[in-house]
């Protein structure tokens, strides 16, 4: 078990009610609400009962009847208005807490360091966000209510019982906290139940997310039955924590019912012992067992709603788990915020290594852009052409030496602000499940039609717009499923030139484009030199010639740079090498 689990495992409850605290006055008035219900639902009734058999009855008395029945009737329609109003407390207070927590999480999300994403799964931070914080929605909707008549009804039946005899009310107090510690004992088993199957449940929405966004994949692989067997297996596993679960509620729920019969007992016994010795009436003796099995009651309902305390208590552990994590400082700390950018860049001496390896990526890079110059970055695959980016965008920190934008070092810019001045295209494409247009405005909401129209005409998508009827209104489907892998990537080359920054960065931006595409998407770049600052990165070296400059690296290391007719005249030069390796693999391909 972690540590916060060990250190938080018998804090459940204040836990519980430290979400409620902000929301004091809406408690306090729902305690009410309950306390007054209590009265008219239960209170009345029983004491009822005793003045029936001890006044009325005997008495003979019509007018003290109706007046009874005129109460009792009262006490119903009155506590039937309580309930609603109870009701909606309660899921008022329940919507509040939750949409809260859930805010909560996703914003500390939003400002976790980038390598938390990678290390992660996001099945389990969906888990965490969403069904963690709903299993304390449903305690507070439905169970809360209910825990807190419980506890006062409790008390107010011992204090009534205390009133009617010293001896019921004491007998009833020591029967309760026996059953409560038993019952606490036994709850422990159905927390640790409850937190194994909660965990089996997120590796199995996990699981499910990569199989469904994984569609195409697993059938033109034939594998889908394969996938079944594997969501299958899952599931089996987390149905035996979850019955495991089960039998840990089923013990608990042994001893809790054991309580009712084993009060009444002892009260009957007491309460004749009492009757014979003068000290009791037969009204008082029926009040006193009725208040005893209604209090029997609250407090098996009391313990029930306690163990739901103890299964919410590893939603609440998984979610300090996750606010836990340390915020990277980028996403939380303000810097500094130039009036204007040019686009000049340098990298000095950068070393750096991603936090789950050894290695070091680069080992002391630099190089420096120009504003307004086109340099492409180039190397053989691991060499830190893409770290260059992940750098440059403060998604990550170096270990040593420092980048700068116009020179200053980004570590003292505003991330988000160095963020909007950076265009990228990478070869991996994000897409929202949306429309053209509304992919296109991602990064930038106010821009024109005229402007997605130039953008989408620039990067080789005008024709196949002019062949969709709804236009920009075209939708892409989820994650642009509706699309090709060489249209996603040009929309998302559109989506760059639509924001128009002062840097733009194509990482592998080619890569799923045709011959002709590219040739039209290296006019667009073309058209774009000297008005931003354009770092191409790719393993394509027919993309590199839309570059000024080339910028070679190896081992996170700049080993050579220079122009590309002057790097290829060097035999041994790594540049020349790579060129020549793919020129011979085409050729080979095209004779085949």
């Amino acid at each position: 078990m972690s540590q916060t689990a060990l250190k938080h495992k018998n804090r459940d409850g204040r836990r519980v009610l430290a979400f409620l605290k902000p929301h004091k006055k809406w408690v306090f008035a729902d305690a009410f609400v309950i306390a007054v219900s209590q009265v008219f639902s239960a209170l009345i009734p029983t004491l009822a009962l005793g003045w029936l058999v001890d006044s009325i009855l005997p008495g003979e008395s019509n007018q003290l009847l109706w007046g009874l029945m005129w109460l009792l009737i009262f006490a119903a329609v009155a506590d039937l208005i309580l309930m609603v109003i109870d009701e909606y407390f309660c899921h008022q207070v329940a919507k509040t807490v939750t949409n809260w927590q859930k805010l909560r999480l996703f914003k500390h999300l939003q400002n976790l360091p980038f390598s938390f994403y990678q290390n992660n799964q996001s099945g389990e931070m969906m888990a965490r966000v969403s069904d963690d914080p709903d299993t304390l929605h449903n305690f507070l909707a439905w169970e809360g209510s209910t825990f807190m008549a419980s506890v006062q009804g409790v008390i107010l039946y011992s204090i009534v019982l205390l009133w009617i005899h010293p001896y019921l009310m004491i007998t009833s107090v020591v029967l309760g906290i026996i059953f409560y510690l038993t019952s606490n004992a036994v709850g422990q088993r159905t927390r640790q139940s409850s937190a194994n199957a909660r965990k089996e449940a997120s590796r199995y929405l996990e699981r499910l997310r990569e199989s469904v966004t994984g569609i195409h994949l697993s059938r033109v692989l034939g594998v889908s039955d394969g996938e079944v067997s594997s969501v299958a297996e899952i599931r089996k596993s987390f149905i035996k924590e979850s019955r495991q679960e089960l039998k840990a509620r089923m013990q608990s729920i042994v001893v809790i019912g054991s309580y009712n019969g084993l009060a009444l007992a002892v009260v009957y016994g007491l309460s004749a012992y009492l009757i014979w010795n003068d000290q009791l009436t037969a009204g008082q003796m029926l009040t006193a067992a009725g208040l005893v099995a209604i209090a029997a009651n609250e407090m098996q309902r009391m313990l029930r709603n306690w163990l739901s305390v103890r299964r919410t208590g590893p939603a609440l552990d998984r979610s300090e788990l996750l606010l836990g994590q340390e915020v990277s400082s980028a996403e939380t700390e303000k810097g500094l915020i130039p009036k204007e950018v040019e686009g000049e860049i340098e990298f000095r001496d950068v070393a750096f290594g991603y936090p789950e390896k050894d290695d070091k990526v680069l080992k002391g890079l630099s190089f420096s852009v120009k504003s307004g110059e086109a340099v492409a970055l180039v190397g053989p695959s691991g060499s830190g052409k893409s770290t260059v980016v992940d750098l440059l965008l403060r998604l990550y920190e170096p270990d040593s030496g420092a980048v700068f934008i116009d020179g200053k070092n980004v570590s003292t810019v505003d991330a988000g602000w160095l963020r909007s001045q950076v265009a990228i295209v990478s070869q991996d494409v994000q897409l929202r499940n949306g429309s053209l247009a509304d992919n296109l405005r991602i990064a930038k909401p106010e821009a024109t039609e005229d402007e997605l129209l130039s953008a989408l005409t620039d990067s080789g998508l005008g024709e196949f717009l002019l062949t969709l009827p709804e236009g920009l209104n075209t939708l892409v489907g989820e994650r642009g499923s509706l699309l090709s892998g060489g249209q996603k990537q040009r929309l998302s080359l559109a989506r760059a030139l639509v924001k128009d920054a002062a840097v733009l960065v194509l990482d592998e931006a080619s890569s799923a484009l045709d011959p002709i595409t590219e040739v039209q998407v290296n006019e667009a770049i073309n058209k774009r030199k000297s008005k931003q600052t354009l770092i191409i990165i790719s393993h394509r070296l027919s993309t590199v010639l839309a570059a000024n400059r080339v910028i070679v690296i190896e081992n996170g290391v700049m080993i050579e740079d220079g122009v590309h007719d002057e790097l290829l005249k060097s035999d041994n030069g790594v540049y020349s090498r790579l060129f020549k390796r793919e020129a011979d693999i085409g050729t080979q391909a095209f004779s085949s």
